[in-house]
């Protein structure tokens, strides 16, 4: 184990080198900086609707280059997220939520600067922490994840959708409803072992099934520029125009509260589905529980602000975990990730770690690259915010729709798959207006393939014995938390009707 260990280490370090001495590589995580910089500046905008722009265009790119833009994208946004929540009230994207509490009174004491210097210190020391203890934990679970079946990864397929479909809106059945149509969607085309066709209806561009790019960015992307031009949000600027006033001095004063909102971020980010909106929250309680000047909380505090962008930055690593090790991405932006790894023919899963050896050490190389990339281009670009946030939408909307239906023509150069898009796109609007959550939904179209596949193989292999595959250890210990989840569930969706 410990030989493993020292091993991705090596590789982690041989990776930063081979990716700092590529041009190409340095420019796709600085074009991602940049865009994941607008996009995390703009309210309405997220990271992972940014991510699903440019995903159709990583069929042209080597898959270091585009994983490269893609990290590059989120790091870019959750480093800039919280800079609306100081100056207007606003976040800019849904992880920064937890950052207004203390943000927006900042800035309202004339600290601004101060307060956004924070932010950006905070998300990129918390990425960097984060990083490093990836590449201790996802070996680990990599040796644990070798001891489960083709049955034990289809309950933890169906348990990643149980758990999405319970934490991402208010009624759990739902989310559930929601999931298990994703989960159809991704049954429409040829089957995975006889290959005979399932719901094309005759419909010949139907046999390849349903695309990951066209589903995903009408999901996220059209769906959000619909509802963004569904509600207006006057601005209110609060805040002086200048650079971010960066403190280092901050690492050294909240350290603990630092490390705890790594942990905090890392295992909120491990549990499918839950993702950055939550683990700030969790974290910014902690630190005001735990801090000897917690009634300044909520009033204008530094250590609330560091506590929740920690949190928020670190939930990435955490979320590598689940998608790379079972295939069941831990957060949204994961998901997109997750696709991006099926378009380059790399499949997760328990054995990922001895196929590609060095793919952990490259990804855990890019996000703690793209830190320090964000890092800079964040606080160089602090004093033009403002001008950002001025630019109507008028301009924004019409270039993320163009770049909605590029990324769909990109990645297979298909009018049909264009066609697609906008048919999720009203889909997506449809269920955000009936109160349906789209994460369960796009997580079953994700693993959708990967949930039938294993189920098929299971069945095979035991057609003489079900009751020994049903009563096997593992599995019998996810369908127990499976159980309990339905039934817990069901209990909190009767108690809000």
């Amino acid at each position: 184990m410990m030989e493993e260990l020292i091993t991705q280490w090596y590789y982690f370090f041989s990776e930063i080198v081979r990716l700092i001495l590529s041009p190409s590589i340095i420019g796709g995580m600085l074009a991602g900086a940049l865009i994941g910089y607008t996009v995390g500046i703009l309210p309405g905008l997220t990271a992972v609707m940014g991510m699903s722009l440019l995903l159709g265009f990583c069929f042209k790119l080597p898959y270091d280059v585009g994983f490269a833009l893609l990290i590059g994208i989120y790091t870019g946004a959750m480093h800039t997220g919280g800079i609306t929540s100081i100056l207007i009230n606003i976040p800019g994207t849904p992880a920064a939520a937890a950052t207004t509490l203390d943000g927006f009174p900042l800035a309202k004491k004339g600290k601004a600067r101060e307060a956004v210097g924070a932010v950006i210190m905070a998300s990129a020391v918390g990425e960097i922490l984060s990083v490093f203890i990836l590449l201790v934990a996802l070996p680990l679970f990599a040796m644990v994840a070798l001891k489960f079946g083709d049955w034990e990864i289809f309950l933890f397929c169906v348990m990643g959708i149980l758990v999405v479909g319970a934490l991402s809106g208010r009624d759990p059945v739902k989310g559930w409803i929601a999931g298990v149509l994703g989960l159809f969607i991704a049954t429409i085309g040829l089957e995975n072992i006889y290959a005979y066709s399932r719901f094309t209806f005759g419909i010949l561009e139907l046999e390849k099934g349903i695309g990951f790019v066209p589903a995903l960015i009408g999901l996220f992307g059209l769906t959000e520029i619909f509802m963004v031009l569904k509600e207006r949000i006057p601005y209110k600027i609060i805040g002086e125009r200048g650079f971010a006033r960066i403190d280092l001095s901050i690492v050294k004063k909240y350290f603990v509260t630092i490390l705890r909102s790594t942990l905090i971020g890392l295992w909120i980010g491990f549990i499918p589905g839950v993702g950055e909106s939550v683990s700030p929250w969790i974290a910014y309680d902690m630190a005001k529980r735990s801090s000897k000047n917690r009634e300044e909380f909520g009033k204008g505090c530094i250590e609330g602000v560091v506590a929740a962008e920690v949190a928020d930055n670190t939930t990435l690593a955490g979320a590598l975990i689940p998608t790379l090790i079972f295939g069941v991405p831990g957060s949204g932006p994961t998901a997109v990730i997750l696709a991006a790894l099926f378009i380059y023919g790399i499949r997760p899963g328990p054995l990922l770690l001895i196929e590609k050896p060095t793919f952990l050490a490259t990804i855990a190389a890019l996000i703690f690259l793209s830190s320090i990339v964000c890092f800079i281009v964040a606080s160089l670009l602090s004093r033009y915010a403002i001008t950002i946030l001025t630019l109507p939408r008028e301009i924004i909307l019409p270039i993320a729709a163009a770049l909605c239906v590029l990324g769909t023509w990109g990645s297979q150069f298909t009018v049909f798959d264009i066609w697609i898009m906008f048919i999720f796109g009203i889909i997506g609007c449809l269920m955000r207006i009936g109160g349906f959550p789209i994460p369960p939904m796009v997580l079953g179209i994700l693993i959708g393939g990967i949930t039938d596949l294993h189920l098929r193989r299971a069945l095979v292999q035991h057609s003489t014995d079900l009751f020994g595959l049903i009563t096997r250890p593992a599995g019998l210990a996810i369908i127990v938390l499976l159980l309990l989840m339905l039934y817990y569930g069901r209990k909190v969706g009767r108690g809000k009707d």
